[in-house]
């Protein structure tokens, strides 16, 4: 990378673990989710983006299998998603190594992902109707799997990020709260690693003191 472009991609992390800074400080409560658009400019190719929607995905994976099912959901259903979101992350993996027929495996769980969804469907006034899923876990994995399938990969990059990132609070609504702060530095964390090669605390050790 050029000097230039080297500048463009630490100035996003820093204000990213600035505003991770300031929520854990309780300066700020609460951070519009557009301030992670800036991910779309980080997925500069096909590859670069697979590799991000991976990591998102085996973050999800991780968090579920440490996490209890959720009282909503049946014992069978629960372990349908695990199985869902591992059999995504294989054909990710295969994916990524250009194995045949990935595309159309992904596209095929893709559907049982929605059958999983429901048909909650509300219409506002403002003319938009929105899907109101069963599972916010099964929503990522639909995205990260949509940045291998979908030509616009760095726009669901976003979408991902921002249902990983995205959290609310009955005092300031949804968006980058301080519930957001892990899945924010994580984020961070990623394309640190990626881009530098050296971790957050490695490349900003002032921002990352605390």
């Amino acid at each position: 990378m050029s000097t230039s472009e080297d500048t463009k991609i630490a100035n996003i992390l820093k204000r990213w673990l600035n505003t991770a800074n300031e929520l854990e400080a309780g300066t700020s409560r609460y951070f519009p989710i557009t301030r992670l658009t800036s991910v779309k400019s980080l997925c500069r190719n096909r590859k670069t983006t697979q590799q991000f929607a991976l990591h998102i995905a085996q973050r999800v994976q991780q968090s579920m299998s440490e996490a209890p099912a959720p009282d909503y959901f049946e014992p069978a259903e629960w372990d349908a998603h695990q199985q869902i979101v591992a059999e995504a992350i294989t054909l990710m993996q295969r994916a990524m190594a250009d194995e045949p027929d990935t595309e159309e495996s992904l596209q095929t769980l893709r559907k049982q992902i929605d059958s999983f969804q429901g048909d909650d469907y509300r219409n506002f006034q403002w003319g938009m109707t929105v899907h109101f899923v069963r599972s916010g876990n099964l929503l990522q994995i639909d995205y990260a799997i949509q940045c291998f399938v979908q030509s616009d990969y760095p726009y669901y990059a976003y979408q991902l990020a921002r249902q990983y990132a995205e959290r609310y609070e009955s005092s300031c609504g949804t968006g980058l709260v301080p519930k957001s702060r892990p899945q924010l530095l994580d984020i961070a964390e990623f394309w640190c690693q990626y881009y530098f090669s050296q971790s957050l605390r490695e490349r900003f050790p002032k921002l990352m003191a605390s």
